[in-house]
């Protein structure tokens, strides 16, 4: 009876810290997507005046000959709210897996893939954006060659932060969540290279931020099991009823 009333109170504590635990990963992920709010508007400066999108070099026989003209704020409404849709999506969604999905495995999976779709998405968007939204004829440069010089280098560390993520998935124990903590500031190393991917990058950071953190319970709880003590008589591998 002592063993069955020990084990009972070893189960809600394991029950309380995974509670503990989710909640955790989910202020990660919330708090990311606070901090990619404020830096919001670092979004529409690269869109507008790093790559170029809605904006035409005028010719060099005109009076603004070398210059930019670019769509008034009006025009940069649409870009704001899809830019805008990506962040809430990926915020809302990532709470709501970190706090509800109970199992570690399932819900570290569905996290860093959403991680991975959000860079991803924004990654491509600002490509395609540059491919197809800049009249670039008589600039110096392509639109895509100035999405290069101006994302080229965080979409790179992106996307290596966003494969160790992927790949933190299949070991177990220690490597698991070091490959995820790794792979977090990556990603953090990449807003720092070009802010203006902020609003959609920083969550991504929470929702590895938060994938390591489940992981991290799991080795804890691991660890309290391997450490419980056997009742007399239980066959090795059972701790009790």
């Amino acid at each position: 009876m002592t063993a069955d009333v020990a084990s009972t109170r070893s189960d809600r504590r394991r029950a309380s810290r995974g509670t503990w635990q989710r909640v955790v990963a989910g202020l990660a992920v919330l708090v990311s997507g606070i901090v990619a709010f404020v830096l919001a508007g670092s979004a529409l400066d690269l869109v507008r005046d790093q790559l170029h999108h809605n904006c035409g070099m005028q010719p060099p026989s005109s009076e603004g000959a070398g210059t930019w003209i670019c769509s008034d704020g009006i025009g940069y409404l649409g870009i704001a709210g899809i830019l805008g849709m990506g962040w809430l999506a990926a915020v809302l969604a990532g709470c709501l897996i970190a706090l509800l999905v109970r199992p570690a495995r399932q819900a570290r999976l569905a996290l860093v893939i959403l991680a991975a779709l959000s860079t991803a998405w924004i990654i491509g968007l600002t490509w395609y954006g540059s491919a197809t939204q800049v009249q670039d004829q008589y600039a110096p440069m392509t639109g895509v060659e100035y999405w290069l010089e101006a994302v080229g280098p965080a979409a790179l560390v992106s996307a290596l932060g966003v494969a160790l993520g992927l790949l933190s998935l299949m070991p177990t124990g220690p490597l698991s969540w070091i490959m995820g903590i790794v792979a977090t500031i990556l990603l953090i190393v990449a807003a720092v290279l070009q802010p203006g991917l902020s609003l959609n990058v920083i969550p991504p950071v929470g929702l590895l931020a938060a994938a390591t953190i489940r992981a991290i319970g799991v080795d804890t709880a691991a660890g309290l099991r391997s450490r419980r003590p056997r009742r007399p008589g239980t066959p090795r591998g059972r701790t009790g009823r």
